[in-house]
């Protein structure tokens, strides 16, 4: 029995890339969900808790509540402040007001126009903080410890200007929608732990107010609706002076999104995205790593289909396969499948282990194909836009 040269490379193409596509990817190189700082960290500074309420009466009063009750010694004011209230969000504020006298709300005015009211909002918010540190989040968002803030804050010192936390959606929401804000964030986690960041998925963020005053704001792209956490960091994180917190105490969870707020948060990141800083480097690898696992996958098909063809198949080399080449790049390509499925099972079920424990190992896999189509999706969704829906005035 010869098996021909053509045949043996086929079988180490198929076995190499089975072996090596799976550690190309953002579950593999996830950061630790280890705490960076010990609790030797010096006394924690006082800290202002920043928000912007758009009709979020329900929201503010299932989950304000819950952020003072932050065991945080140094103290904290949390500063919600109102960019469009159609509905009780007035009420309960006072309501919320009249039992902690830390917290204090203010106003966007109706005639603010030509510039993002939400990047207008925090930006409000920021000047009317007392403390040097403030902490940016959503009235959507509850802490998951009583430690958030203590964690969070064990990164404020000399060396630090930004700290950027991990959050995720409630297990209410759909897999999917947990998998991939996983997936994003572990990927900007590390790109920040091993250079400079370049955004932020989720809405747990930590930053000197001297930073945001000094470097005026969100001056350069306030005409832009969102992005208020991507632009921040995009423009203020610099190499070694930003920190990740990645310990479920510091953990912040998101409600679930509708499906038009999950959509919008996706096609508006699509217009966010074309104007950010080192696009083109950081877009880079997520692309390679997209491109790696579908040839792994479209290799062991086009090998399978090779190795069950019942007629006479001529290769790349212009000879011919024999049925015993057929059969070993059959056996081959059953092979790196089963190698593959494994290895991105391992690796992913030990990612959300860590970060998404709710999620089946067995749907990792098709949830790491699917979300590459759902982004072109949300793509072809972004193209037939208004260019206008984007912006908040007509250039």
């Amino acid at each position: 029995m010869i098996i021909s040269v053509a045949t043996i490379i086929i079988c180490a193409v198929l076995i190499v890339l089975a072996v090596v596509t799976p550690f190309m990817n953002a579950l593999f190189r996830r950061p630790s969900t280890e705490s960076a700082q010990d609790d030797d960290t010096p006394m924690r500074p006082p800290l202002s808790v920043v928000m912007v309420a758009s009709n979020n009466a329900v929201e503010l009063r299932d989950n304000l509540p819950r952020l003072f009750e932050q065991d945080y010694p140094a103290g904290y004011e949390v500063i919600v402040v109102v960019e469009k209230s159609e509905d009780t969000t007035d009420d309960v504020l006072k309501h919320i007001a009249a039992l902690h006298d830390n917290l204090y709300t203010t106003f966007i005015p109706s005639s603010s126009r030509y510039m993002s009211r939400r990047k207008l909002a925090v930006t409000v918010g920021v000047k009317a903080a007392k403390n040097e540190w403030i902490v940016l989040t959503d009235p959507t968002c509850v802490p998951d410890s009583d430690r958030w803030l203590y964690t969070m804050a064990s990164h404020c010192n000399d060396a630090t200007d930004i700290v950027i936390g991990y959050s995720n959606y409630s297990d209410e929401a759909h897999g999917y929608q947990r998998f991939m804000r996983m997936h994003n964030e572990l990927y900007l986690l590390r790109e920040a732990v091993r250079g400079t960041a370049y955004r932020t998925e989720g809405n747990n963020l930590m930053f000197r107010k001297t930073m945001f005053m000094d470097g005026r704001g969100y001056e350069g792209n306030l005409k832009y609706v969102m992005g208020e956490y991507d632009f921040l960091v995009n423009k203020y994180a610099t190499k070694h002076r930003t920190a990740i917190e990645t310990s479920p105490e510091a953990w912040l969870t998101e409600d679930a999104p509708t499906r038009r707020t999950w959509i919008n948060k996706r096609i508006f990141y699509m217009e966010t995205r074309k104007h950010l800083a080192g696009k083109r480097s950081h877009r880079l690898l997520s692309t390679i790593d997209a491109i790696a696992m579908h040839v792994n996958y479209l290799a062991i098909i086009v090998a399978a289909v090779i190795g069950a063809t019942c007629t006479m198949t001529t290769d790349i080399i212009g000879g011919y396969l024999s049925v015993v080449d057929r059969w070993v790049i059959l056996a081959a390509a059953a092979v790196a499948l089963i190698v593959t499925l494994t290895l991105r099972t391992v690796i992913g079920g030990r990612a959300v282990s860590d970060y998404c424990p709710d999620i089946a190992r067995w749907r990792i896999v098709p949830l790491e194909i699917g979300m590459v189509w759902r982004n072109l999706y949300y793509k072809i969704r972004y193209k037939t836009a208004d260019e206008y829906d984007f912006i908040c005035h007509k250039i």
